[in-house]
């Protein structure tokens, strides 16, 4: 063999390495996540006990039972706005559809009015992440990539109450706290008057349109709104969902609770909702695990109702794995 032809073998075989390790790089499933928690709001009436024990637990069950390698950890007054709506831009941008992402929070929850529309929201250490912003970001992913897990709640005003919940510990009924956000200087109450609101934005679903009916209001504030398909156009309310499936830790008529004694030192719905994975396997559906998640929060005392909510796409996913988000037969 020429010394010629050696070196033209040489860099052949060179060039295919590089592009194989290319191709790899473009064709192999990421797994990205987010996990963001807070315990600092910066108010003694506002401060948690148990988010960032909520962020390590999950960090570690994305790392060991489901192979993450990229994950971005942000707590306290690393979770500003700026900076998780950067990193959820990240974790988006350019995913395939055989990627799996995954955007966790435990914190404070709330709902906003804005022209007209009471908006739901994630608060961050110094401001609100409002649903519609997530939304508009995920329009561009793949069905079926995405999973939110949101350890908060959204009710406001009289849903919400300074009173700590009961809960069960050995058979004595103990307070614990709950995730209920106060603005500095106001009380518990502090959502504006649903008066001046024509719709309401649950997170992760379309907008709602408020009817005019004055005996739904009096029964529940959240009864009367209607489909949005008699509504306004999309850009008056906001009509895009969040293309992911999303967990979140109660109805928005209840209140999240923050660790008791019965969970560990984590909040409640990420305590019940790591057990009963761990009971249960990786491999049970969304259905079965958002029900046996329920039933470890009664167990616990706790009046809390955790919600599993579906995208349009791909149809059915609520039979599908957690975060895999494989079908049945396949996550067995």
């Amino acid at each position: 063999m020429t010394r010629v032809t050696r070196t033209f073998m040489l860099e052949h075989q060179k060039n295919a390495s590089v592009a194989n390790y290319r191709n790899d790089a473009v064709i192999r499933p990421r797994r990205r996540a987010l996990v963001a928690g807070i315990n600092d709001y910066q108010s003694s009436a506002n401060n948690l006990p148990s988010c960032i024990n909520d962020v390590n637990a999950f960090v570690e069950v994305l790392q060991e039972d489901y192979a993450f390698d990229e994950i971005v950890r942000l707590v306290d007054s690393e979770a500003t706005l700026a900076h998780v709506s950067a990193t959820l831009r990240q974790l988006i941008a350019g995913a395939t559809p055989d990627d799996r992402l995954v955007f966790f929070f435990s914190g404070h929850g709330s709902n906003e009015l804005r022209d007209g529309v009471i908006k739901e929201c994630v608060v961050l250490y110094d401001g609100f992440l409002f649903d519609d912003a997530i939304s508009q970001m995920t329009q561009a992913l793949p069905p079926g990539t995405l999973t939110l897990v949101m350890d908060c709640c959204f009710s406001g005003g009289l849903d919400k109450r300074s009173m700590a919940p009961m809960c069960k510990h050995f058979g004595i009924a103990q307070e614990a706290k709950v995730k209920a956000y106060t603005r500095p200087g106001q009380c518990v109450d502090h959502l504006p008057s649903q008066a001046g609101a024509h719709a309401i934005r649950r997170f992760g679903g379309p907008a709602l349109i408020r009817s005019s009916s004055p005996i739904a209001t009096a029964l529940d504030p959240a009864i009367d709104f209607q489909d949005i398909a008699s509504a306004p156009p999309p850009d008056k309310i906001g009509r895009v969902q969040i293309k992911g499936v999303l967990l979140s830790a109660c109805r928005e008529t209840e209140t999240a609770t923050a660790s008791t004694a019965s969970t560990e030192g984590k909040s409640a719905f990420t305590f019940a909702l790591l057990r009963s994975l761990k009971k249960i396997g990786v491999g049970a559906t969304l259905v079965e695990l958002i029900r046996a998640t329920a039933s470890t929060i009664q167990s616990i005392g706790l009046t809390q109702t955790p919600l599993l909510k579906e995208p349009e796409l791909p149809a059915g996913i609520r039979f599908r794995s957690f975060i895999d988000l494989a079908p049945k037969d396949v996550a067995d």
